[in-house]
């Protein structure tokens, strides 16, 4: 590969990890674990339905110390997040094939991560006890998902999520899910809302646009999510992060 293929390749894989809707799980994803294990300097970390394993890589590369383990179904996603591990160097990051409603391939871990995965889950209980079940005593669950009644912001944007078999969860429904897999100390807020969703639905509609075009609104986007996590936004909540212990 020339080298100037070699600078798109990196090009391209950055700006779909910046993508807005990523950055802002990524953040609440870490900001949660850290809130929670912050006084642990090693955490063995499963990422449940990791797909192309991007938010995986990038929290490896923060966090060199932990061991970070990516399940997913599909193996063309699995293949290509492990040659990024390798090109990257980042021996804490593994990735493996797994069904998240059968025992997952990793147990005793300290997180389990279900970013965007269980409104895609037809059986979204078992796969929870199944993460229940790789936790160690005391580890933590920490679930991102669409909020039930989420719409888009732009006209003519897609009102569906990717693969989902369900459009999303109510608060009250994401914590009574949890507690009845066995779940203590539930937590669930609302994520980002209206203006990182806005700042998505534009990237989503230009993604197939030429590499000079994504990275002329790269800036606008990344400081739509910057405004988001500082809180100032507007409109409902999109989406609903959860947090729950094993006791």
């Amino acid at each position: 590969m020339s080298s100037l293929s070699k600078l798109r390749a990196i090009l391209e894989e950055r700006l779909a990890l910046m993508a807005p809707s990523r950055r802002l799980r990524l953040a609440v994803a870490e900001r949660e674990v850290a809130r929670r294990r912050g006084g642990k300097s090693r955490l063995r970390v499963l990422d449940a339905g990791c797909g192309d394993g991007l938010l995986l890589l990038a929290m490896a590369k923060r966090h060199p110390s932990w061991e970070m383990a990516g399940v997913d179904l599909r193996a063309d996603l699995l293949k290509g997040a492990r040659k990024r591990a390798a090109a990257r160097g980042l021996g804490n990051a593994r990735f493996l094939p797994g069904d998240l409603e059968r025992p997952l391939p990793e147990s005793g871990c300290d997180v389990v991560l279900a970013v965007e995965c269980l409104e895609e889950i037809p059986g979204d209980r078992q796969a929870l006890r199944m993460m229940f079940g790789a936790l160690a005593p005391g580890g933590l669950l920490v679930a991102h998902v669409p909020e039930r009644d989420w719409k888009p912001v732009l006209p003519g944007s897609s009102g569906i999520w990717r693969e989902q078999v369900r459009q999303g969860y109510t608060a009250e429904e994401l914590e009574a899910l949890l507690r009845e897999v066995g779940f203590t100390d539930v937590q669930v807020r609302p994520t980002y809302r209206s203006l990182a969703a806005a700042a998505q639905e534009v990237r989503d509609r230009i993604k197939d646009a030429g590499l000079l075009v994504r990275l002329f609104a790269f800036p606008f986007l990344a400081a739509a999510v910057r405004l988001e996590r500082w809180g100032v936004t507007f409109g409902r909540a999109n989406a609903l992060i959860a947090v729950g212990s094993r006791p």
